[in-house]
This record gives structure tokens, C-alpha cells and sequence, in this order.
């Protein structure tokens, strides 16, 4: 007969055992499905193209891809999402079980926006308003943006029409910037009799997409600063010149004078202008 010590013994000895076999276990988990869209963003652009990359974690495969509202086009590990219609996009993303079915494992929608159009202006002067001749020839850059957006364009073409006697000389140039001819039949339009109208058309951009779209037409007034207006005043027959703004004093009959490093010959009526 087993004495009691013993016997209370082995059985501590057995329960011992018995917990550490239990924590010896190996316990498998099942891995989650993750699915992660990069870039994060909540919008697409309508009609145009939004490039992401799609990473997938979990037991099974990434399956098909739905874009309710537009297409989904792969090209090697990068999606394109093409919205075309309405003001917001469902995208669903199946996973392929083992089994061969499918089940829904993310669904995301995107709001829908169409790019601001951007405004173009010659010298930073916008659509039917009045510039400096002298601005236009010492500039001449045509440059656009959005009101509100900060989207990115850059002209890369333009045509111009401008006023000689009753035709239009159309020029055109690539880039942003006014050519030496066109600054040179500019130099020589007399903005009284032709109204000094400068009319660009045809003007595309690159966008930050890359892609090259047109821009509206726009259409400037020209106004001389360098006519040259007269007042009496002052004394013994002087008279007030004013020259782009900034006034000078012509004493008695001195009939030449030198501003801004050209001879300006004095008429009667206005001043007539002639390089040195």
C-alpha cells in the first residue's frame, strides 16, 4: 500500500507535468487581410488619369477591382483609376479564396473633381484689361494659373494677331515668351490710331499631369506711357513735361531734349519720338 506522502507526491508531480506541456502549445493565428491604396487621398480627378499602387497582405490573393463611376487599367504594378461621370466613385476590391470564390475585402469611395481652368495674363495683366506698351516690350511673358487652385502650368505655345492698318499680322511662337518680330511690330503699332488691341489665341499648356491642354484667348489693351502730355506752369513760358508718369520742366524754346537716353524732339502739338 502506497503511503499517503508519497501518493500526495506524484500527484503534484503529474499536475506539474500536465501545466507545462499546456504551455508548450504552438498557437496559429490567422493572418488578416490588409489591403493599402498608395497615394492616400480622397478624390479623383474627373476624365483624367490617377495612378496608384495596391499593396496586399493575408492568407489568400488579391482579386478583381471594380471602379463604379469609371475603369481600371493595369500596367505592370501600377493602377490607373479613370473617373468619367458623376460626383463621386465606389472603388471594391475582391480577394480570391482558396476555394475559388471571391469576397469583398475593401470598398472606398472617392470624390469626383474636374481641374480649375487657369487664367491666362500677359505680364500678369489678365483678359480685357490695359498694359503698358513699354511692359510688353520689356517683358512680354504670357504665364497662367489657377484663382483658386496651386496646380502648376507652364505655356508652351501661343498665336498673336496684331493691328497693322485695317488686317492682322498673325505670328506665333513655341514657349511662353513674346519673340524679338513680335515685339519689334509691337514697337511699331501707334496704339492711338489702332487701339493698341494685342488678341493671343491657340495657347496651350502643360499641366501637372504632364498632359498639354488649351487655354481660353486673351485680349489686352495697350496704352503708350511714353506720350508725352503738356501744362503751363512755373515760370518765364516753362512747361511741364510728364514722361512715363514722372514730371520734367522744358524752360523757354529749347526745342531737344534727352529722357531716359533719347532725344525727344518738341512740336507743336505732341512729341515726336526718334532713337539717337
Amino acid at each position: 500500500m502506497i503511503p499517503k506522502r508519497i501518493f500526495l507526491f506524484i500527484f503534484l508531480f503529474a499536475g506539474l507535468f500536465q501545466l507545462r506541456a499546456q504551455s508548450d502549445t504552438l498557437v496559429v493565428k490567422t493572418v488578416a487581410t490588409k489591403i493599402t491604396v498608395l497615394p492616400e487621398r480622397s478624390f479623383l480627378y474627373l476624365n483624367e488619369d490617377n495612378f496608384f499602387k495596391i499593396k496586399y497582405t493575408g492568407k489568400n490573393r488579391l482579386g478583381r477591382m471594380e471602379l463604379k463611376g469609371g475603369t481600371i487599367e493595369k500596367k505592370d504594378s501600377i493602377y490607373n483609376f479613370k473617373a468619367t461621370t458623376g460626383t463621386s466613385a465606389i472603388l471594391v476590391i475582391y480577394e480570391k479564396l482558396k476555394n475559388g470564390t471571391e469576397k469583398i475585402a475593401l470598398t472606398y469611395t472617392y470624390k469626383l473633381f474636374g481641374r480649375e481652368v487657369p487664367r491666362v495674363t500677359l505680364d500678369g495683366v489678365p483678359n480685357d484689361s490695359v498694359i503698358d506698351k513699354i511692359t510688353v516690350l520689356a517683358l512680354g511673358r504670357l504665364q497662367c494659373k489657377q484663382k483658386y487652385g496651386t496646380d502648376k502650368y507652364q505655356v508652351v505655345s501661343f498665336k498673336i494677331y496684331i493691328k497693322n492698318g485695317k488686317k492682322f499680322d498673325t505670328l506665333s511662337a513655341k514657349g511662353y515668351q513674346l519673340t524679338p518680330q513680335m515685339k519689334r511690330k509691337i514697337d511699331s503699332m501707334d496704339v492711338k490710331k489702332s487701339g493698341g488691341i494685342l488678341m493671343f489665341e491657340n495657347i496651350k499648356a502643360i499641366g501637372p499631369n504632364g498632359k498639354e491642354i488649351d487655354l481660353p484667348p486673351l485680349r489686352v489693351y495697350m496704352r503708350d506711357t511714353r506720350t508725352m502730355q503738356f501744362g503751363t506752369g512755373g515760370f518765364g513760358g516753362e512747361k511741364k513735361l510728364v514722361v512715363g508718369g514722372r514730371e520734367k520742366l522744358v524752360v523757354g524754346d529749347r526745342k531737344k531734349l534727352v529722357v531716359s537716353g533719347r532725344r525727344r524732339l518738341v512740336g507743336d502739338a505732341r512729341w515726336k519720338w526718334f532713337r539717337n
